[in-house]
């Protein structure tokens, strides 16, 4: 029996940028010999039940420091977002969040919006094994309840700015994501593409903003679950 979950995207505006989930396949191994460690099995089964999600846009940020004074700048023609979308976008966590004077912090908002009728968790994680213009950031992971909490997801990351400039182009995988069911196994899953509902914006309600109102949310987290009352989501003409 598969994982049923849905999924669609919280953006309002050049939705058409943004590509679908789709589930990832490790590259083929080439020397054809079975030499190479992508022919092991354990490595291939770990991807098992994992979909990449991809960059709607192209951006190259530079990490510019003079004497105490830090600034992060767009790189023009490459960087595709606007200088106002930049600003709107892109949100550099405070100093103290860095683990160090080079690894900057940074989120940008990622419309997917992923839900369960039954019982389900989502894991955010970084794209490994895949072709990236450069390597020096990684995901920040993170894992909640889709069922009880719907979310649009977040692309947060860590940036060695000490290894240059951060560039990511248009259709490569940001990050991963996987699912479980209500007893945190793996299960087969089955991705359902849904309209967004009055029903699935008045979930999004319960939750935006509430890191600004309080901090602890899990018992939050909690009491949404127990306010579906047999809410129904998924609503594809299946």
């Amino acid at each position: 029996m598969s994982l049923k979950i849905g999924w669609c995207l919280s953006a309002e505006d050049a939705k058409i940028a943004f590509d679908p989930p789709v589930e990832f396949n490790p590259p083929k191994e080439r020397s054809g010999k079975g030499l190479s460690f992508l022919s092991c099995p354990a490595v291939r089964s770990y991807f098992d039940g994992i979909f990449v999600i991809s960059s709607p846009f192209s951006i190259r940020l530079r990490f510019i420091k003079e004497d105490e004074f830090i600034s992060i700048k767009p790189v023009y023609p490459f960087t595709s977002l606007s200088e106002f979308k930049f600003r709107e976008l892109v949100t550099i966590e405070p100093l103290e969040t860095w683990s160090n004077s080079h690894t900057v912090v940074l989120q940008i908002p990622s419309p997917y919006l992923f839900f369960a009728d039954t019982p389900a968790f989502i894991e955010q994680f970084h794209p490994s094994l895949v072709t990236s213009t450069a390597m020096n950031w990684r995901v920040i992971p993170g894992k909640f309840d889709i069922y009880s909490w719907q979310r649009p997801l977040n692309w947060a990351i860590q940036w060695d700015t000490s290894l240059g400039d951060l560039i990511i182009r248009s259709g490569e995988p940001i990050y991963f994501v996987k699912f479980t069911d209500g007893n945190n196994k793996l299960v087969s899953v089955e991705l359902v593409e849904c309209e967004m509902t009055k029903e699935i914006n008045e979930r999004l309600l319960l939750s935006r903003g509430i890191t600004s109102i309080r901090k602890g949310v899990t018992p939050l987290i909690t009491k949404a679950g127990n306010n579906r009352n047999g809410l129904t989501l998924i609503n594809n003409n299946d």
